[in-house]
This record gives C-alpha cells, sequence and structure tokens, in this order.
C-alpha cells in the first residue's frame, strides 16, 4: 500500500515551527487547522460544506493524536475523505488488530512517543526556522530523531494487517536513503552539491562539513599561543622570551573565537545546512516515513478516542453501492456530545427514501441532526469510529451542505439568485451516490414561487436518486411529495411546550413561533410592557414642559450663525 507523496510534503510543509503560540490543540502545538484548510483542494467535500458543519471544532472534538504529524494526517483526512472502499476497510482491520493486541499498542505509544520528543526540533530544521547560531544543537537532536525512528522500529512486534505492516515497512525503508547517512556520516560540499563520503570520488574537490563549532579554522588561531604559553610554563625557551611570545600571539585567539561562534555557524547554514534540509525534504523515503508515522498515530487516536467517549462509538459497516444509504442506531452529534453529555441521540434511517423532509420550529434540533448525519458520513469516510450504538454507511461521490446565506456587496443576483446558484451548482454534481443537505431553498421570493420552485428541484433530486435531506418550515411543501408518496417525513417532537430533540415520523403545521419569541424576550406582551414604558416616559416629558438650554449652549450656537 503506497503512501500519498502529496500529503506527505503537506506536512512537512505544514508544520511550521516558530516561536509564536497557535491556539490550536494545546499552547505549544504549531499545527494550524485554518491555514491548511485554505491550502487543501476540494474532493469529496466543498469548503463551504466543511465550514457549515464546522470541521474545525469536528478536528478539535475528534483529534486524541499525539504528534503533530498525526494531528496534521487527521485534519487532512477530514478535509479529503477517501474515496476508496478498499483503504478503509484496510484501516478497519488495523484498527482491530490494534485494539485487541495489548503489546502491540504499548509498543505503538513507546514509538511514539520517542518520536514526539525530537519532533519540534525536526520540522524546526525542516522549515528553516531556527537561528544559525544553533545550527549544531539542533543537528544533533534531528539526527537522534531520524536514528530513533529506525532503531526503536525492533520493539514493535511483527504486525498481521496490511495497512499496519506497510506503514512500519514505510518507516524502515527510511534506512534505504541518503538521509541517515547525510546525518550521520561523512558529508562533504562540492560543486555539484553534497556528497557522502560513498559518493564523493578521490580526485573530487570538497571541502568536509563537521556540524561542530570545533574545527580546524577555530583551532589554529590558538596553537601559537598554546605553544609559546606551553613554554613559558615548562620553561623550555627563556621565561622573557616566551613570555612576550605568548603576549603578541594571545590575540590571536579572539579570531579563532569569532570564525567558531559567529563566522563558522553562518557559514555552514547557507552552505551546508540549507542544502541538507532540501535534500531531507525531496527524500521519498524520508517523505514516507514521516507519513507513515502521521497514518500510525491517527489509527491510535480512532482507538483513544472510542475510549475517553462516554457515549456509545463503533466502527461502521462501509459498503460501496451505486446507490447512497446511511443507516445508524442512536446518532449522536461528536461535536455536542462531547461537551455535554445530555446529548439526544436519534435513530437514522436513510436507505431508498431518496428525499428526507424535516419540519419543526427552530431551536428544535433540525439543523443539528443534519450536520450529525454529514459529520458522521465524513468520519466513517475516513475509516474512523462513528458517534452510534451501530452503523452502516455507504461511500458518498459529493457531500453537499447548503443553508441559507447572507447578503453581502458583492451579492449582484440579491438573496434569491446568489442561493439558487449554489443550489444549481449542488444539483448538477449530484449523484445517486451523493449525500445532500439543504437548509431551506428558494428563499427571498414570494411564496408562491418558492413553492413552485421548491417543487421542481426537489422533484429533480428525487429523480437523481440519492440522500437529500432538506429542513423546511413550509410544510404545504412536504404535503405534496407525501401525497405522491415520495420520500419520508419527520418532525420534531415535543413534550408540552418543549421539544424533546428527538425526531419522529410526520410533518410539522405549527412553528412554535410564540414559544421562541417568549424564549429571547420579544413575545407581544414584551412589546407591549415596552411601548407603555416609553408611553409613560414621553408623557412626563411633555409634563415637565420645554428645557432652556444652558448659556454657554446658546452663546457657541449664536457664534456659530453669526
Amino acid at each position: 500500500m503506497e503512501i500519498d507523496r502529496t500529503k506527505s510534503e503537506e506536512l512537512i510543509i505544514e508544520l511550521n515551527y516558530t516561536d509564536e503560540i497557535i491556539d490550536e490543540r494545546d499552547e505549544e502545538s504549531p499545527f494550524n487547522s485554518k491555514k491548511m484548510f485554505d491550502l487543501l483542494p476540494e474532493t469529496v467535500v466543498d469548503k463551504r460544506t466543511l465550514q457549515m458543519v464546522e470541521i474545525h471544532d469536528l478536528f478539535r472534538a475528534f483529534d486524541q493524536t499525539m504528534t503533530d504529524v498525526g494531528s496534521a494526517r487527521l485534519f487532512h483526512s477530514l478535509v479529503n475523505p477517501s474515496e476508496s472502499i478498499e483503504l478503509i476497510h484496510a484501516k478497519h482491520d488495523s484498527f482491530c488488530e490494534l485494539a485487541g493486541n495489548d503489546r502491540l499498542r504499548e509498543a505503538i505509544v513507546e514509538y511514539l512517543s520517542l518520536y514526539k520528543e525530537g519532533e519540534k526540533d525536526l520540522f524546526r530544521f525542516l522549515n528553516a526556522h531556527l537561528p544559525p547560531l544553533f545550527l549544531y544543537e539542533n543537528l544533533a537532536q534531528v539526527k537522534k530523531t531520524v536514528t530513533n525512528l529506525q532503531e526503536a522500529l525492533n520493539k514493535i512486534p511483527l504486525t498481521e494487517t496490511v495497512y499496519l505492516d506497510s506503514l512500519i515497512k514505510n518507516i524502515k525503508s527510511l534506512k534505504f536513503s541518503k538521509v541517515p547517512e547525510l546525518l550521520s556520516g561523512q558529508v562533504y560540499r562540492t560543486f555539484e552539491g553534497l556528497k557522502t563520503k560513498k559518493e564523493k570520488k578521490f580526485f573530487t574537490p570538497g571541502l568536509r562539513f563537521r556540524p561542530s563549532r570545533i574545527s580546524t579554522g577555530g583551532i589554529l588561531p590558538f596553537l601559537p599561543v598554546m605553544f609559546f604559553g606551553f613554554a613559558w610554563y615548562f620553561q623550555l625557551l627563556e621565561p622573557a622570551i616566551a613570555k612576550s611570545f605568548f603576549l603578541l600571539t594571545a590575540w590571536l585567539g579572539l579570531p579563532g573565537v569569532m570564525y567558531a561562534c559567529l563566522f563558522k555557524p553562518y557559514f555552514d547554514w547557507e552552505t551546508a545546512a540549507l542544502p541538507l534540509r532540501m535534500e531531507i525534504i525531496n527524500s521519498d523515503q524520508f517523505a514516507s516515513a514521516i507519513e507513515a508515522v502521521a497514518a500510525i498515530d491517527e489509527l491510535l487516536s480512532f482507538i483513544v478516542y472510542c475510549e475517553k467517549m462516554e457515549y456509545p462509538t463503533c466502527i461502521p459497516d462501509i459498503t460501496n453501492d451505486p446507490i447512497h444509504s446511511f443507516i445508524a442506531e442512536d446518532l449522536r452529534n461528536p461535536i455536542i456530545s462531547k461537551k455535554s453529555g445530555d446529548f439526544v441521540p436519534n435513530d437514522v434511517n436513510l436507505d431508498g427514501s431518496r428525499l428526507t423532509f424535516v419540519t419543526g420550529p427552530n431551536s428544535g434540533g433540525k439543523t443539528t441532526y443534519c450536520k450529525t448525519i454529514a459529520q458522521n458520513q465524513i468520519l466513517g469516510q475516513i475509516g474512523a469510529p462513528v458517534a452510534a450504538r451501530n452503523a452502516k454507511i455507504n461511500m458518498a461521490d459529493r457531500i453537499t451542505y447548503q443553508a441559507p446565506a447572507f447578503d453581502t456587496l458583492n451579492d449582484t443576483e440579491g438573496r434569491f439568485g446568489t442561493e439558487l446558484k449554489e443550489t444549481r451548482d449542488i444539483f448538477f454534481s449530484t449523484s445517486a451516490k451523493s449525500l445532500v443537505v439543504l437548509d431551506e431553498i428558494a428563499e427571498g421570493t414570494t411564496s408562491h414561487e418558492k413553492l413552485s420552485l421548491s417543487l421542481d428541484i426537489m422533484n429533480g433530486f428525487y429523480t437523481i436518486g440519492g440522500n437529500t435531506v432538506m429542513v423546511t418550515h413550509s410544510f404545504e411543501l412536504v404535503e405534496k411529495f407525501e401525497k405522491e408518496n415520495k420520500g419520508q417525513y419527520l418532525q420534531v417532537e415535543f413534550n408540552g411546550r418543549k421539544p424533546t430533540h428527538r425526531l419522529k415520523q410526520g410533518i410539522s403545521k405549527e412553528s412554535h413561533a410564540l414559544r421562541v419569541a417568549r424564549k429571547i424576550g420579544f413575545a407581544p406582551e414584551d412589546v407591549a410592557h415596552y411601548l407603555e414604558e416609553q408611553e409613560k416616559l414621553h408623557a412626563a416629558l411633555l409634563e415637565s414642559g420645554p428645557q432652556e438650554k444652558s448659556a454657554p449652549q446658546c452663546k457657541r450656537r449664536a457664534a456659530k450663525y453669526a
């Protein structure tokens, strides 16, 4: 199983180690998911949908990785869900092996912990984010990290699953590259670039790179000083002569100190360190090794996530049928459930219905229900566990979420035209294997035109045959589809006047607008009370009569108009 080289390069680019504090996983983490989000291309899920389903919050809620490359790999997977069911099944097999083999898991944890110790220095060097004066200390740590990557593998027992075995083999392949020798062996600067001892021919001119401040250039200026000092101390020469020459040559030590502390680090940085950095980054074996470390950490984080969650999680049964389906028992929102233990789960059955209409008042849980489906579809499609007791999810070729947009000065078509163009783009990119969520459509026009246009659009989605979930307050629209026996119809369940946040069969014809208005303090009685207070205030002002302006104010106005 090959590692995607593009992903590996993105991990190296994204892990920029600086002295700035980035508020992501913790204060010391250099990984910036928002920056990576802007750089990644769109695949199964478009960028607008990812923002609507709160992908950054989903990442933070799900992330249990130990390393920063693992964290970057997990976010990359969430933004770009896999389209390969073979890869997902391979991940599932390795997940089960790692979860059921304590010895293997302990070795993996120890390995990742060892790598984590030097990860910060490794990526500071790869991203050239360190002062040249600290070059040698950083290189020593990079050498140690790369060496540990190889040696620690010997403690990991043999694996039986293809995915995990291929990752470990990719790390082992690092020893067949130039990287270990460039970091540990003799390296020469030549006119053709850096050469190892094996590559450099005998007659090829080259200057050896010594990753240390102690070198011939720094020692030579001290030799006369040391010679005359030795002769003076042991009286090998006339003391007066030896002392005089010692004092005369003592100043030569200053250039040696300057060379070792300032000139040599900057010279080595430009002529050796930066070329060495490029050699490492351009190494296919190194990129594959780092990507393998990230993938192992991502896999381990799936297990840790399941163990830490107080609610049921499961590895879903992933299928790859021509028509999309999504079935789950006690499905939860992975973001809200982590923050609140009293989240109300829902059973979901999107199998063969094509259209699912969700009706009910605001604050009843309709949007959360739809986001929960989209979020768990993404999790299932990266080979991760989902927040449900049981689940069966079909691969989706497109995951799309449309929500009402707000007018801006750039919307030349107005709200109606802008949203309609977005619906058009979704419609023409949808297939029978797609999952589409629509939170109202055709807004910004008359109710009659909205009903007519929505009817045509939803009939079109029904004909395509994928899974389309629509949130709407238009019960008239849903009733028309009910008469034709198209789709399924869900409504928010109520216990008295309060929503239970469960969905049940049926069509809601009550908006519960008054309940929402009372909740936010803008019901008719609130308006009446406010107006009553304003009338009293107005009457009091009239009774007090006109207020005389102060003399200074009158003088200023008189001067203004003079």
